[in-house]
């Protein structure tokens, strides 16, 4: 048994009904939906911590969604070894981030491949589903709902889990920083 740490109040004190410091889930759900509730509360920290609730950083939750639908647009035929081994890392990552109850920093994993899959011209549709997959536990609505655009019978939610390639998780090439006096001098 894993004991979360307490959500509180914006002011950093303990919420509660007689202070008139609660936060309704309901509204907001209503306003961005509960897959965006759910990223968000689980980005904004350990999961064993207490932490100040911000209603001000939700609109990052919903960005980072509204971005995972837009990917769908890149999908093509491409092979692109760089995001394959970055795929693969972040399938294991994020694989003992979840055993580990580290829900902030597998989103963060997943937001660090977004971020290189909007940078492609091209998607591959099976890299796509990967991160899907992955995202699949955090953001369950929005992942059924573009699991089943892509033409999958099952539910996201019933396919195996992705594994990771081990011999895809080795760099081929690697950048070393030359720096003198805390200056960069040169990349090698």
């Amino acid at each position: 048994r894993t004991s979360h740490g307490m959500i509180l109040a914006e002011g950093g004190e303990k919420m509660s009904k007689s202070k008139g410091n609660v936060i309704n889930p309901d509204s907001i759900v209503n306003t961005v939906g509960a897959d965006t509730l759910r990223i968000h509360e689980m980005f904004m920290g350990p999961f064993d911590q207490a932490i100040a609730w911000d209603t001000n950083t939700i609109a990052g939750s919903r960005r980072f969604i509204e971005r995972v639908w837009k990917l769908q647009d890149k999908i093509g035929k491409v092979q692109n070894d760089k995001i394959d081994i970055l795929i693969n890392k972040t399938i294991k990552k994020v694989t003992e981030d979840i055993e580990g109850m580290r829900f902030n920093t597998a989103i963060s994993s997943m937001m660090i491949v977004l971020n290189e899959l909007e940078k492609e011209t091209q998607i591959s549709k099976e890299n796509y589903q990967i991160l899907i997959q992955l995202l699949a536990p955090f953001a369950p609505h929005v992942t059924e709902e573009i699991w089943s655009i892509l033409k999958n019978k099952k539910s996201v939610h019933e396919s195996n889990w992705p594994e990771c390639d081990e011999t895809k998780l080795i760099d081929r090439n690697i950048k070393i920083v030359v720096q003198i006096n805390g200056k960069t001098r040169g990349i090698i």
